[in-house]
Formats: C-alpha cells, structure tokens, sequence
C-alpha cells in the first residue's frame, strides 16, 4: 500500500470486487521486475493442492487489456494451431490502439516461432494481430493460413500473376508465388500492427 501509494479502503474495495486496476498492477510489475500476470493469480487461502483463484484484471481509462492466446504462427515451416485458448492479457494504451484503428475485439496476441521472418521477427516475439483484416488490400506482415497450417509472411499483390507474394525477411527462405487456385485456397486471418520480443 505505501508502495502504490493508495488506502486500505481502496484494497478492500479490491479484494471485494475480485478486480485491480491495470495502472496499478503495471506500477506494481516496473517496481517489482515481475510481470502483470505474476500479481494475476494467488492460492485460494494458501492451502495446498487447492485451486488458484485469478483475480481479474481491469481495462481503464488510459490502457486496455488484449488476450494472448495459446497459439503460435510459423515463422519457418508451419504450425498447426486448435483451440485458441486465452494465456495472459498485454495492456497497451487506448490512444495508440485507437490511432491503429484497432478495436479491442478485433486484437489478439500470438507467438512467432521459427526462423523465417529473423531479423525482425525473431523466434518467440510477440505478435500482435488485427484479427478484422481478412483480406490483401495492402502490402503488408500478416498471419495466414495456407495448406492446413498457420504463418506470418510478408504479403505482396503480384501484379503480373494476379495472385499474391509470400515473402520470408530471412534470404535463406525464397519467396513463393501463388496464383490461380492455390492463391484463393490462401486465408489470411489478420494483419501483423506490432511486435516485440528480446534484444
């Protein structure tokens, strides 16, 4: 409470609600080192071999909350994703969301696995996708879906074929060109906005 500078009432007001505020569990996490979801799950009195109880985080008027998903795109030979189940939530401002033209619903979080997109997106960054752009109407980093399996790819209109340019940034990965059936058989199941990951 002296750390986060608030009263005892507000941590009642907390505990009662099952919710704590996004800000403070982000000051929370820059002092401690720990992340949000460290502070997101505690034991149900302490008891051994008894369930974790979560408290939910809350959206405020300055950050908003987006699901990472148990899921990760291929950034090399392909991955197969099933259910898309929710891992842990990043927040990020509303105004910088609100520029992109990204609504919450439309956001979700994902892995990058694999060596294709390296150097800029590395095995294990973090992507974070608009889940409402379906098709190719610019030239761009998106999450598809070709043959089965899940990739982020670089999309280019190819102009010449009529179909479409999957590029790797990593040279030892040559582009592939899809036209005619192949190209429509391509799903693309959002845009690339962000991405992060370890220096």
């Amino acid at each position: 409470m002296d750390v986060l500078e608030v009263q005892p009432e507000t941590v009642r007001t907390w505990r009662k609600r099952g919710a704590v505020p996004i800000r403070q569990l982000l000051l929370a996490a820059q002092i401690s080192g720990k992340s949000v979801e460290h502070f997101n799950a505690r034991d149900r009195e302490g008891g051994a071999g008894r369930e974790p109880a979560h408290a939910e985080i809350e959206d405020d008027d300055d950050f908003l909350l987006i699901d990472m998903l148990a899921a990760h795109v291929s950034a090399g030979n392909g991955a197969v994703n099933g259910h898309h189940e929710v891992i842990g939530k990043f927040a990020f401002r509303r105004s910088w969301l609100k520029a992109k033209g990204l609504h919450k619903g439309n956001a979700k979080i994902v892995r990058a696995r694999g060596k294709s997109m390296a150097d800029r997106i590395n095995d294990g960054d973090i992507l974070l996708i608009d889940t409402s752009v379906k098709t190719l109407s610019q030239d761009g980093v998106y999450v598809i879906e070709l043959d089965g399996e899940d990739y982020v790819k670089l999309l280019q209109r190819d102009f010449s074929t009529g179909g479409v340019r999957v590029i790797s940034y990593n040279p030892d990965f040559p582009p592939q060109v899809l036209a005619g059936e192949h190209a429509n058989q391509l799903r693309i199941c959002g845009r690339v906005v962000w991405h992060g990951g370890e220096l």
